[in-house]
């Protein structure tokens, strides 16, 4: 809980600020000199998009089948605005006409999509008697307070507990929304004081919204690529795009190219990449006419899997294995001498990124540098951007996507992946037998795969709630399955359901290599090596992924693939600088796992 209230103090802090013009009922990234633009009450950091595509016919359909035959209560445009939020799994403010008129939310409990209305469209229910609603006998309505069924003076309420209701009390001073609770009784989720609201008459287009900001976006097209220019004059270094086939790469590329004329883009395919994203990653580099470099990770996250399980947000071995190790060791063959790398980060989009330079060093590629031009960019600045420069964006944002990246990432909400049982059922469902096997084979409940619980290690306490739990109730059995037991000067390496086939062999050339001195017979280890750093030796014996990320770091060169799988040391090359034992990403996070759960 307190992690979630540092972040959402990060994210206000930094928030963006949206503005709407009244005259023209169209958003604004920028506050222009004029009366008829107000501030748009969305919550911080406020980084909404455009609701686009089937998308905007899917939340349609959530609202119309909420309001019933009265749908026509919302006067949709088509200039409508998404703004997710925190909810349990999915929320997100759908904004019309400069202000919310409702979240849309997938209901992990229920396993289903909701609609919550909110200010002027619950004020509209109770005044026309309308869905689900209550008029209060009383003279206001506080957040936190309890109606009970003698204070209700009129009232259409659901048979179950399961829908939002629009409140108002009988003065017409107060509304709110609230769910029934036993017993026939309402709890005030929010309220606020009426004041004047109303739908506007225009009906504008997105060329229209583009229009009147204009300026705005020649003003912030002009600033990144002189950014861009000034980072190249400055490292005096080659340039590439770090392309991921989504909207804010896409732009990044877009006005790379416009800066410099000619650039290499790098897409590093995990894998795990939706099908749709891999084609248009190709069909843009040819569109655009740029060399295309891609950093492949091949089969690194199922040979992961296979050691580690799924990974978890508090376990995400996987964004080593398939991400950082293959595109770090394509760039280190590129530009062993150092290159820029542009990227599309914009700060609105995590506390982590709120909080990063415009310009860094990278990590993982220590000779490099990382720079984004659209560091200060909003989502809908990207979009209209786009619009404007008659660009072509990956068509899973039409579906509802609004971030792309692996399909089965454990960051996702479930209500995403719902969204990618669509676009992609073939994948979802083998991922869902995948699950189930896993977790029977370990004995997890149902709901580790029915809820998403195999996201989290340790699932955060609203999720808990949500299933009537105060705290995890199943043990945790994830991570590579390599233990040790000490038998006087020897320890004894105990291995469970390795990938690869245990031999003296594989062990003996990661240990010597690992431990200078160190001895290995019959699965036993003896000589200087510590108890942890004989396990890292033989999880990376028996439970590679073959990612190569010791390779990427080995000062020596010599670590290559088997070709029985795994990896091998050369030995006659190996320095015993241990380096590859400390950088190994399924040790280190089956270690740390074994640490913290």
């Amino acid at each position: 809980m307190r992690k979630g209230r540092e972040v959402y103090s990060v994210l206000k802090r930094v928030s963006a600020k949206l503005w709407w013009d009244v005259n023209a009922n169209v958003p604004l990234i920028r506050e222009k000199d004029s009366a008829t633009a107000i501030q748009v009450h969305a919550t911080p950091p406020r980084d909404a998009r455009p609701i686009i595509g089937k998308y905007y016919k899917f939340t349609r359909e959530v609202v119309a089948k909420y309001l019933g035959p009265k749908s026509g209560l919302i006067p949709w445009r088509k200039v409508v605005l998404g703004n997710k939020v925190q909810y349990p799994d999915y929320g997100e403010e759908i904004i019309l006409d400069g202000q919310v008129v409702g979240h849309i939310i997938y209901d992990l409990a229920e396993r289903r999509w909701k609609f919550r209305p909110l200010y002027i469209l619950a004020e509209r229910m109770v005044e026309e008697g309308h869905g689900y609603f209550a008029r209060i006998a009383l003279p206001r309505l506080a957040r936190g307070y309890t109606i009970h069924l003698d204070d209700l003076a009129e009232h259409n309420l659901p048979e179950g507990t399961d829908e939002y209701i629009a409140l108002g009390t009988k003065n017409g001073l107060f509304y709110g929304v609230g769910v029934k609770i036993r017993k026939n009784r309402i709890y005030v989720l929010k309220s606020w004081r009426r004041r004047p609201r109303g739908f506007m008459e225009e009906d504008p287009s997105w060329r229209e919204v583009v229009d009147e900001n204009r300026e705005a976006l020649e003003e912030k097209e002009r600033e990144a690529i002189e950014f861009i220019r000034r980072v190249k004059e400055k490292y005096g270094l080659p340039v590439y795009v770090s392309f991921s086939g989504g909207k804010d790469s896409l732009v990044t590329l877009h006005l790379a190219v416009k800066a410099l004329g000619h650039v290499k883009a790098i897409f590093n395919n995990t894998g795990i990449e939706f099908p749709q994203t891999v084609e248009y990653v190709r069909r843009i580099a040819e569109w655009m006419n740029i060399d295309l470099e891609i950093a492949d990770a091949g089969q690194s996250f199922w040979k992961g899997f296979e050691s580690m399980g799924p990974p978890a947000r508090d376990f995400r071995w996987c964004c080593k294995v398939t991400k950082f190790a293959p595109t770090a060791r394509l760039l280190k063959r590129l530009y062993p001498s150092g290159a820029i790398g542009l990227v599309g980060q914009r700060k609105y989009e995590s506390s982590t990124r709120a909080l990063s330079p415009r310009i860094w060093r990278n990590k993982w590629f220590p000779q490099g540098v990382a720079a984004s031009p659209i560091h200060e960019w909003t989502a809908l600045d990207i979009w209209l951007y786009i619009f404007w420069r008659k660009l072509l964006p990956n068509s899973l944002y039409y579906e509802g996507f609004d971030r792309l990246g692996c399909w089965l990432c454990p960051a996702v909400e479930m209500g995403e992946f719902e969204m990618a049982a669509r676009v992609a059922p073939g994948l979802y469902n083998e991922w869902q037998l995948l699950l189930k096997k896993y977790a029977e084979d370990r004995g997890y409940p149902e709901e580790w795969v029915t809820y998403g619980l195999w996201r989290w290690i340790n699932p955060p306490r609203d999720i808990l709630r949500l299933l009537g739990r105060r705290e995890r109730w199943y043990e945790e059995k994830r991570g590579a399955g390599v233990s040790s037991e000490r038998r006087g000067e020897k320890l004894r390496i105990l291995v469970e359901k390795p990938r690869l086939k245990p031999s003296d062999e594989r062990l003996k050339n990661i240990v010597s290599t690992a431990c200078s001195g160190a001895s290995v017979e019959n699965m036993e280890v003896k000589g200087p090596c510590g108890e942890e750093n004989v396990v890292k030796a033989a999880i990376r014996a028996f439970f590679c992924a073959e990612c190569l990320e010791c390779a990427n770091w080995c000062p020596a060169g010599a670590i290559k693939r088997r070709d029985d799988g795994g990896i091998y040391v050369d030995e006659s090359k190996c320095l015993s600088c241990g380096i590859c034992n400390d950088k190994c990403p399924l040790a280190e996070y089956t270690l740390k796992l074994r640490n913290v759960s």
